[in-house]
C-alpha cells in the first residue's frame, strides 16, 4: 500500500520520492550531457510530444536548465511547463515562470482534476490538512530560503501565540512532502519549502488576510536576531554568528525589503514601527555586510532606509547614518561618506552620546587619512582615541590605534606604525575578535614588507591572516593577504605565483565594490605584469588604478601609480613621457609630505638611471623626476 503521507503504523516503510535530478547552473555542461539529467530529459520528452520539431538548440541550453531548476525538479510542473513550448519559446516561458501557478495549467483532460493544473494538485494537498496545519503551512511560506525550527517557533511568539504545536505540525508537513529538511553540520536541520510550493503558500497566506501580520512578525524576529548577532560579532563567537547570518541572508533581505515597502507618509503607528524596524535592522547588519563582502547590497539597503528616517528615533538615525558612512567609505565615495559621518556626529552630539561621538570622529579621521589630509586625520583620530579611553571602549581603542598606524605608515614613520599595529593586535587577540585580528595582521605584515624591516616575519603574519579570514568568511582579509603575498612572491622572483595571487586579490576587491583597495591591488598586478614583460597589460592595470584613485581623490595611491606607470612606459622607450610621469609623482609626494616606499625605491632608481643613460646617449637633456615638465 502507498500513501501521500506517512501513516506511522507498524510495518510501514518510508521510501522518500525526491524531485528529479537537476543540473548545476554554475557549471553547465554541453546540451548532450545536460539531457542526462532526469528533469531536463523529462522536459525534452514532453516538449517534443507537444511540438515534434522541438530541439534543444545551444542558445536554449541554459534557459531549459533554468526552467527545470525554477520548477524544483517536480515532474508534474515540468510536464505542464513543457507543454507550453507549443506556444511559447523557452526564454519567454522562463520569464513567465516568475508566476508559476498561472502558467502551469492545461494538463491532460483524462488525468484526475487535481493533476490538470499544479494549483489544483497543491490545493488538493492543502485541503487535506487540518486547520492548524494549514495555518502553519501558510506562515512558513513567509520564510525566504527556509528557516530553522527555532525561527518557526519564534514567528508564533512574535504573533503573540504559543508555539507548542509547531514541532508536531512541522513533522506532519514533512510527512506530507510539503516541507523538506536539510541537515546542517552542528546545527538543527533547516526546514525548506520548494519554490513552487512556497508560491502557493503565499497565495493562501494573502487569501487568509494574515499576510501583513505574518510579514511584520517575520521582520520583528529577524530584527531581534540581527541585534543579538551584532553584539556577538566583536567577540570569539563571531564566526558562528556570521555563518548564521549568511544562512539567514535571504530572510534578512526579505524583512528589510518588506518593511521598506510599508513605510509611507501617513504617520500611523504601524508606519512608525516599520520605519524603526528598517533603520534598526540596517544599522545592525553593518558588520555582517562588511565582513562577508556584501558592500554594495548593504549600502543600497541602508541608503533606502535613510530616505525613510525622518521622524524616527535620533539614536537609531545616527547609528544607521554611521553604518552607511562605513560602507560608502569602503566603496571609495569619500565626499558622501564624510557627509553621512557629519550628520551622524551632529545627532550624537545632540544626544551627548560619547561612544557615538567617538565612533563618528574615528570614521571622519579615516576619510581624512585616505584623502591625504594627514593633519586633520591625526587630530580627529586623537580626539576619538581620547573619548574611547574615557568611555573604556576597548574595541574602538584598538580600531583607532590600527588607523593611526596606517596614517604613520603613509608618512614613512614605519617604526611608529609598527608599534601602533602591535598594540592594536594585542587588544584584538585579548578580545578574540578574529576579523580585526586578521585586519591588523595584514597591516602589520604590510608595514614590515614596504619598509624592508623584519621581512622574515611577513609570510607567517600573512598565513595567519589568511587562515583567520577564511575561517570567518572575511573577504577583505583574504583579498589583502593575497595581494601582499603576491608582492612577497614577486620579491623572490616567483612571477607565476605573484600574478595568480595579485589577480585573485583584484577579483575579490572588485566583487566587494571596494574601490580603494581595488586601486592598490591593480597597481600590484601592474608591477607583476611589468616584471613578466607584458608591458601593454601592465599599463592597462596602472591606468585603471589611476582612474579609480583619481575619482576618489586618493593622492598617495595616485602618486604610486604614476611612478609605476612611468617605469612601464620607460621600458617601452617612451622616456620623455616617463620623465613627466615621474615628475608628477614626485611633485604629488612633495605636496603630501611623503617619500617613496623603501620597497619601491630600488626599482624606481634603476628605471630612472636607465632612462637618463638612454636620454644622454640620444643627446637629449637628461630629465629627472623633479625637473620633468
Amino acid at each position: 500500500m502507498t500513501s501521500r503521507a506517512v501513516l506511522h503504523i507498524r510495518g510501514e516503510h518510508e521510501f522518500p520520492v525526491s524531485p528529479l535530478a537537476l543540473p548545476d547552473l554554475t557549471h553547465l555542461c554541453e546540451s548532450l550531457a545536460l539531457a542526462q539529467y532526469a528533469a531536463v530529459a523529462l522536459f525534452l520528452e514532453r516538449a517534443r510530444a507537444a511540438r515534434s520539431d522541438f530541439q534543444m538548440a545551444p542558445a536554449h541550453t541554459r534557459t531549459i536548465a533554468e526552467i527545470c531548476v525554477r520548477l524544483d525538479g517536480l515532474p508534474l510542473a515540468i510536464e505542464l511547463a513543457a507543454a507550453r513550448v507549443k506556444l511559447l519559446p523557452p526564454q519567454t516561458l522562463l520569464a513567465r515562470l516568475a508566476h508559476r501557478l498561472q502558467v502551469l495549467t492545461g494538463g491532460a483532460r483524462d488525468a484526475p482534476v487535481r493533476q490538470q493544473t499544479l494549483r489544483n494538485t497543491l490545493a488538493w494537498s492543502y485541503d487535506l490538512l487540518d486547520a492548524g496545519e494549514q495555518r502553519l503551512f501558510r506562515r512558513l511560506s513567509v520564510f525566504a530560503g527556509g528557516c530553522t525550527l527555532e525561527a518557526a517557533e519564534g514567528l508564533y511568539e512574535e504573533l503573540g501565540e504559543q508555539p507548542a504545536g509547531v514541532l508536531d505540525g512541522v513533522a506532519s508537513l514533512i510527512d506530507k512532502s510539503l516541507l523538506r529538511q536539510a541537515e546542517q553540520e552542528g546545527e538543527e536541520p533547516r526546514l525548506l519549502m520548494l519554490a513552487t510550493i512556497r508560491e502557493y503558500g503565499l497565495e493562501a497566506l494573502a487569501s487568509s488576510g494574515e499576510m501583513e501580520s505574518t510579514r511584520r512578525a517575520h521582520a520583528s524576529y529577524y530584527l531581534a536576531l540581527a541585534e543579538d548577532a551584532e553584539l556577538e560579532l566583536v567577540g570569539p563567537q563571531a564566526p558562528v554568528w556570521l555563518d548564521r547570518l549568511e544562512r539567514e541572508h535571504d530572510n534578512l533581505r526579505a524583512a528589510l525589503s518588506w518593511s521598506l515597502e510599508q513605510v509611507g507618509d501617513a504617520g500611523t503607528s504601524e508606519d512608525e514601527r516599520s520605519r524603526q524596524i528598517v533603520l534598526r535592522l540596517a544599522g545592525a547588519l553593518r558588520e555582517f555586510w562588511r565582513v562577508h563582502g556584501h558592500i554594495s547590497e548593504g549600502r543600497n539597503l541602508l541608503e533606502r532606509a535613510l530616505t525613510a528616517r525622518e521622524g524616527s528615533d535620533a539614536f537609531v538615525q545616527a547609528k544607521a547614518l554611521l553604518a552607511a558612512a562605513t560602507l560608502t567609505y569602503v566603496q571609495g565615495e569619500y565626499e558622501r561618506a564624510e557627509t553621512l559621518c557629519k550628520e551622524s556626529l551632529a545627532l550624537y552630539r545632540e544626544l551627548d552620546d560619547q561612544p557615538g561621538i567617538a565612533h563618528s570622529l574615528h570614521e571622519l579621521g579615516l576619510v581624512a587619512s585616505t584623502r591625504g589630509d594627514t593633519a586633520t586625520a591625526r587630530s580627529l583620530l586623537a580626539e576619538s582615541l581620547a573619548l574611547a579611553r574615557t568611555v573604556d571602549d576597548e574595541q574602538l581603542i584598538a580600531w583607532v590605534l590600527l588607523h593611526q598606524g596606517q596614517v604613520e605608515s603613509s608618512q614613512g614613520e614605519y617604526g611608529k606604525a609598527r608599534a601602533l599595529f602591535e598594540e592594536s593586535l594585542a587588544i584584538h587577540r585579548r578580545r578574540q575578535n578574529k576579523r580585526l585580528i586578521a585586519r591588523t595582521l595584514s597591516q602589520l605584515a604590510r608595514v614590515l614588507l614596504i619598509s624592508g624591516r623584519d621581512r622574515v616575519q611577513v609570510s607567517p603574519l600573512l598565513e595567519e591572516c589568511l587562515a583567520v579570514s577564511r575561517e570567518i568568511g572575511f573577504t577583505q582579509g583574504i583579498a589583502a593577504a593575497f595581494g601582499l603575498e603576491g608582492q612577497v612572491a614577486l620579491g623572490r622572483g616567483d612571477l607565476v605565483m605573484a600574478r595568480s595571487l595579485a589577480e585573485e586579490s583584484v577579483k575579490l576587491y572588485k566583487e566587494m565594490g571596494h574601490r580603494h583597495c581595488t586601486a592598490e591591488s591593480l597597481a600590484v598586478l601592474g608591477k607583476v605584469l611589468a616584471a613578466q614583460g607584458d608591458l601593454t597589460a601592465a599599463r592597462r592595470q596602472y591606468e585603471e588604478s589611476l582612474a579609480l584613485s583619481g575619482e576618489a581623490g586618493e593622492q598617495w595611491v595616485t602618486a604610486a601609480c604614476l611612478a609605476g606607470l612611468g617605469e612601464v612606459v620607460a621600458a617601452q622607450h617612451k622616456l620623455t613621457w616617463a620623465a613627466q610621469l615621474w615628475g608628477a609623482a614626485d611633485a604629488l609626494r612633495d605636496t603630501l609630505g611623503v617619500s617613496i616606499q623603501p620597497i619601491e625605491l630600488a626599482d624606481y632608481e634603476r628605471s630612472l638611471s636607465a632612462a637618463r643613460v638612454h636620454l644622454a646617449s640620444e643627446r637629449l637633456p637628461p630629465r629627472g623626476p623633479r625637473d620633468a615638465p
